[in-house]
């Protein structure tokens, strides 16, 4: 029998919106409930319903009735765990995701929040080019490919522990949502791919192979640690926008890519970085650079020459595509808004040289 709880009964339903669970579709997986196994109960539900499953292990696996990956359209219900992450587990073998948004889907729905994913090729497999709704929150994901894909649509994903081994920790593309709160790490790319209004805010990004956040466009980005990834912790192009970060202990701070030149850097503390604090080059030489405004950053150091020594841009490389307008910067970590005594960047950038 379909039980009809309040949504406020609900453990995590308040991660969601209200409007996901006028009924709730009972999984339990010693068949106390509406059915033993999440496919089923997925299947039977609507837009209208909540699938509220209890604590267990749910293995993905073909060949049966109601069989792995679910597929998910504009009429699927949420999917929520009673007892939260560490007390249900979804695992694989690896070679398939659990969730599944096919390419032709347009409008698909996942609400997603409460479990543990593991040993899967991703828990969440958004087609591209795919719209729709997505609400991935207060999850962990350990060892699978991919942590997340949000590769389209809109929505939330926030306050999940991914973890790998895996290629990318959250794949973006055209994800016009938010992206918060989450840890990611041990994976090629912490974050990668957004190329539209995508916000990342308050993750911790590191130890990463790569880059902590890699391909990203036109997002802002606020208020998060990026540290200790291999190569670069923010590989992107001028027209982020980026405040309140902590980048520190990667191979090179940010390592800016062509494009436009709408973005900003300010308010970011970028030290102890291996090779550069930001490094930029762009494919094709700018016979006359345009500015960059990085100014009001802590670079580690109030020392006007180790700063010079940290930043590659136009006075270093007629392939930097700008000039990095750093003056005045902060004085100490959390970036104190006192500014550094004035003094002349050229003629700094030039002694260097």
């Amino acid at each position: 029998m379909r039980m009809r709880l309040q949504c406020c009964a609900l453990l995590l339903l308040a991660t969601l919106p209200a409007a996901v669970c006028a009924g709730v579709i009972v999984v339990d997986p010693v068949g106390g409930g509406d059915y033993d196994n999440i496919p089923e109960a997925m299947f039977h539900g609507t837009a209208d319903d909540t699938v509220l499953v209890l604590p267990g292990f749910y293995e993905v696996e073909t060949g049966i009735p109601y069989p792995w990956p679910i597929l998910l359209t504009a009429d699927s219900p949420a999917l929520v765990s009673q007892g939260g992450a560490a007390l249900t587990l979804i695992f694989g073998n690896g070679l398939m995701p659990a969730l599944d948004v096919r390419d032709d889907t347009f409008g698909a729905r996942a609400f997603i929040a409460g479990f543990t994913f593991q040993w899967l090729e991703t828990p969440l497999d958004w087609g591209y080019p795919t719209s729709g709704t997505v609400y991935f929150t207060d999850n962990i994901v350990k060892g699978c490919e991919t942590g997340v894909d949000v590769r389209m649509g809109e929505g939330l994903v926030a306050r999940n522990l991914i973890e790998g081994p895996g290629t990318y920790g959250i794949q973006t593309g055209h994800f016009e949502g938010v992206i918060e709160d989450n840890e990611v790490h041990g994976f090629k790319d912490g974050i990668t791919g957004a190329d539209g209004n995508t916000v990342i805010q308050r993750n911790h990004i590191h130890d990463n192979g790569i880059s902590g956040v890699a391909g990203f466009n036109d997002c802002i980005a606020i208020d998060n640690v990026v540290e200790d990834n291999g190569w670069a912790g923010f590989s992107i192009s001028f027209d982020a926008h980026l405040t309140g970060n902590v980048i520190r202990g990667n191979g090179t701070g940010i390592n800016f890519w062509g494009g436009p030149h709408n973005g900003f850097l300010n308010g970011n503390d970028i030290y102890d970085n291996a090779e550069f604090a930001v490094h930029s080059y762009c494919e094709e030489h700018i016979p006359v650079p345009p500015d960059f405004d990085a100014t009001m950053n802590w670079w580690g150091t109030t020392d006007p020459d180790e700063i010079a020594a940290s930043i590659d841009d136009c006075h270093d490389s007629m392939w930097s595509a700008v000039c990095f307008v750093v003056e005045p910067w902060c004085t100490a970590p959390g970036c104190d808004p006192t500014p550094a005594e004035l003094s002349s960047w050229g003629a700094i950038k030039a002694l260097y040289r």
